[in-house]
């Protein structure tokens, strides 16, 4: 199981879902590419909700990385998928705050740095620094994306708790809703 920091929604098609990943962090990277189909689990207290999401993840590296799970062509749109991806890639990263772009250059998780001193060492990251040290925590980031493929929605704020399955018709791409046992 892995906590990700929910990003937002992808601006040309809602179906996915923006995280972001370091090409270092081998315990996420290898369990996305021993199977990127996924459950997340959406938990909402305050409103009583929670979401199952079933999908795909998608890794949307620098150009000079290679990973096995580009993300794929967005329907509606004439430019290329990789030029795509790397454009939602460096607007997701110049949406970052300084910290979290230096945590890029950092060791990877759960990783035992061998100078801890020197491995920490860079706490902010400027848009504007184009120095070597952003350009080794611009590589090392990625664009997580997930495609959604089903989602199983329990509302549990009424009684009795009403539970939808919408399954995504992928002929039509048209979510198709049913109403599930709670």
């Amino acid at each position: 199981m892995h906590c990700l920091q929910f990003r937002g929604f992808l601006k040309d098609d809602a179906r996915f879902l923006k995280f972001t990943l370091a090409m270092n962090d081998n315990m996420l990277m290898g369990d996305i590419k021993s199977d990127p189909n996924a459950k997340i689990s959406w938990t909402m207290p305050k409103t009583k909700e929670y979401y199952i999401f079933k999908g795909k993840f998608y890794i949307a590296s620098s150009p000079i990385q290679v990973t096995r799970f580009p993300p794929p062509k967005i329907i509606d749109d004439d430019t290329s998928a990789p030029d795509y991806w790397e454009d939602q890639r460096i607007q997701q990263w110049n949406e970052l705050d300084t910290q979290s772009r230096a945590t890029f250059t950092w060791p990877s998780r759960a990783e035992t740095p061998r100078a801890a001193d020197i491995a920490f060492s860079c706490q902010t990251l400027s848009t504007q620094d184009k120095s070597l040290v952003h350009d080794i925590a611009m590589d090392n980031f990625c664009l997580l994306v997930y495609k959604v493929t089903d989602v199983e929605h329990l509302d549990y704020s009424v009684f009795p708790p009403k539970r939808l399955v919408y399954k995504l018709l992928i002929k039509t791409n048209v979510w198709d809703i049913q109403v599930a046992n709670p």
